[in-house]
């Protein structure tokens, strides 16, 4: 069995990395959004369970032939969708290689380098946004599972009793505070946390889409007058949907006046921290009680690879979730157990997602980190100059992180569902042409079009190329 194991892999080694870089060399020439429907695709893989082993020269063709060409062309130049970036290759080579060692970094005893290496990461992730040295953290999935990993230690914060008995045991109903920009997960962690979605209070925004310091005051203010009791206040450094950072000093005053839990989602804005241009928007993070944090967005590590920060990190943590099944309760004389990542978080089995992140960071540097985010800012600042100079286009916001959202407006006269209805066909006309990838979201209550600049394969030149074709399908959609 070893030799056909060994044989196996000297085969996959051999042909698959052949299969990635013919699959990236194409990135530049090949279509960002795939031509087939979802109809077509569920044909194309509709087929029973194999009865018996199908050989691996079949599975790979299928690979090429199907899967790749009707993949969504994230790592291209020309995507500028979510902040879903392109890959560094360390990063796509580390995810293999952690796989090939298969450590379950949940345990330390299961899993020894991965743990050391996820505390190292850990470590240095909290020294980046200043965070002192009682501070520790946990990878997570992502910035949904990150918010919720913090909620809860926010919840917990309330009442010592509300780990084991709930929160019946609180001292009211909870209430949680974010801008209306926030980002969802923190309606579904209000959720599965039994404080319910209605336990969400969104604070308007100002013209630039940050949380107003204000209305926050006053709907604190308010609740407590109704017997409700504020729990947690949540800034955002990088909104899905603008890139917009709220006054995180600010917030951080509030929250401590309240006597709140404060957290900070920054699961997009926090590698602004790398950069001496641009790492003072982020000021007054290291005052947030907890911080999500997303490596698989602004330092380019695959997907999935997400972190939560705490400040007052191990003690807060295991507090919040640490428990010892019988089946890993020994005394093994030895510090090991502060290495059992479980004890951090709700996950039992998890990845050795760490080894890419270490990778990624190893490779780039703080100096290469902050030269990337710099060079994508400036291509975000000249992506807005570009459009401000577009006849019937018409900005929102200011350029803050690497996402710039303006709206098409054919006529002076167009109503309100109508601007909706031209993003959304302009956006869809776009998307069909394979050319180039944007979203739309909306901002003031309509529909915009938004671009984030999130591969550091994009260059001025595919700048260029998108304002042509928003300029020509513009043109052909009156």
């Amino acid at each position: 069995m070893i030799d056909e194991f060994v044989e196996q892999h000297r085969f996959l080694g051999n042909v698959v990395p052949r299969i990635i870089v013919d699959h990236v060399a194409g990135l530049a020439s090949r279509r960002v959004t795939p031509e087939a429907t979802p109809a077509q695709l569920e044909k194309l893989f509709d087929e029973p369970l194999p009865e018996k082993g199908v050989p691996l020269e079949e599975i790979l063709e299928r690979f090429r032939r199907d899967i790749a060409p009707n993949a969504m062309g994230v790592p291209s130049p020309r995507y500028f969708g979510q902040f879903n970036p392109t890959p560094l290759p360390i990063g796509v080579w580390a995810d293999a290689l952690s796989s090939m060692l298969n450590q379950n970094a949940g345990a330390w005893r299961n899993g020894p380098t991965s743990a050391m290496i996820e505390a190292r990461v850990m470590r240095w992730l909290c020294e980046l946004l200043n965070y002192g040295p009682k501070s520790f953290g946990t990878l997570a999935s992502g910035g949904s599972e990150a918010n919720l990993i913090a909620l809860k230690c926010a919840r917990d914060s309330v009442s010592a009793e509300i780990i084991d008995r709930g929160v019946r045991k609180a001292p009211g109903d909870l209430v949680i505070y974010a801008s209306n920009q926030c980002h969802y997960s923190i309606d579904k962690s209000a959720d599965l946390l039994g404080l319910g979605r209605e336990g969400v209070r969104k604070i308007p925004t100002d013209e630039q889409f940050h949380i107003s310091v204000e209305m926050l005051r006053n709907a604190i203010a308010r609740d407590r007058e109704a017997g409700l009791v504020p729990c947690c206040v949540v800034g955002v450094a990088g909104t899905t949907s603008s890139g917009a950072i709220d006054p995180l000093e600010e917030l951080a005053a509030i929250a401590r006046e309240n006597g709140c839990w404060y957290h900070v989602d920054a699961a997009y804005g926090g590698p602004l921290a790398f950069s001496p241009l641009h790492k003072d928007k982020l000021r007054g993070i290291e005052l947030a009680d907890s911080i999500t944090f997303d490596p698989h967005k602004w330092m380019f590590v695959p997907f999935s690879c997400g972190a939560t920060l705490v400040r007052d990190g191990g003690h807060v943590l295991r507090k919040s979730f640490d428990m010892t099944p019988e089946y890993l309760n020994e005394d093994r004389g030895g510090a090991d157990v502060e290495f059992d990542f479980f004890r951090y978080g709700q996950m039992g089995t998890r990845r050795f997602n760490s080894l890419k992140l270490w990778m990624a960071i190893k490779f780039m540097g703080r100096e290469g980190y902050a030269a990337t985010v710099e060079r994508q800012i400036d291509l975000t600042k000249y992506l807005a100059q570009r459009i401000d100079e577009l006849d019937g286009f018409k900005r929102l916001g200011d350029v803050e992180t690497a996402v710039c959202c303006f709206q098409f407006i054919s006529t002076p006269d167009l109503d309100g569902p109508g601007i909706d209805l031209l993003q959304q066909r302009l956006q869809q006309t776009i998307e069909r042409s394979g050319e180039a990838w944007l979203t739309t979201t909306v901002l003031n209550g309509r529909r915009a079009l938004r671009v984030n600049i999130n591969s550091f394969l994009t260059e001025q030149s595919h700048i260029d190329d998108l304002v042509k074709l928003l300029a020509r399908t513009a043109k052909e959609s009156h």
